[in-house]
């Protein structure tokens, strides 16, 4: 019984880490390519398996970036809520530690948004969670706000704090990581030094 279960256990082991390298082949040519220019083999050919096999464990191509956007949803999760942050600047150093390992791979997918419907489920996710994580965050601020001046901070807060001012800052303009977080943590501050002048 033992020896049953032990390779009961290594099948499983082993078919979850060819599901990991399926996974991490697709982020790996997301990174190179649009969605619709990878096919099912280029992501075998990536992941060292057969198409047959991405097929038997995802169905399809939508299959596989499903996957790939629900463990990036719980790794990001799980990043951002492991930290206690006190301050503006501690919210600003998690979300730029967050940026820098997925944000790149996040603006290309936001690129291809209009072209391909399967993105709108990741990308609603991937939307509804930061909004969750920034309405946490702020609540210390947010809380004293009522109705629409609560709904306008909030979206001002989104928008501050959306993956795109980073890709700006340091993509488009070069600033480095630090800079960004100074720059980051500044505007934030400006924003919510209006409601302790109220």
């Amino acid at each position: 019984m033992p020896t049953r279960t032990y390779r009961q256990s290594a099948r499983a082991n082993a078919v979850q880490d060819t599901e990991q390298q399926i996974i991490a082949a697709l982020i790996a040519l997301l990174e190179e390519r649009w969605f619709d220019e990878i096919t099912l083999d280029d992501i075998a050919a990536a992941a060292d398996t057969t198409r047959q096999t991405v097929i038997r464990r995802f169905g399809s191509k939508t299959g596989v970036l499903s996957a790939m956007a629900a463990q990036m949803d719980v790794s990001i999760r799980a990043q951002r809520w492991s930290s206690p942050a006190q301050s503006v600047a501690d919210i600003v150093t998690i979300l730029i530690d967050d940026y820098e390992r997925t944000g790149d791979i996040i603006v290309r997918t936001l690129g291809q948004e209009a072209r391909i419907p399967e993105f709108a489920a990741v990308l609603d996710r991937g939307r509804k969670g930061h909004r969750e994580w920034i309405e946490d965050m702020f609540t210390g601020w947010l809380d004293k706000l009522d109705g629409q001046p609560r709904a306008d901070r909030l979206a001002q807060l989104l928008v501050q704090t959306d993956v795109w001012i980073w890709h700006l800052l340091r993509r488009a303009q070069r600033h480095s990581a630090a800079q960004t977080h100074r720059l980051m943590t500044q505007a934030i501050e400006r924003l919510l030094h209006e409601d302790g002048k109220n």
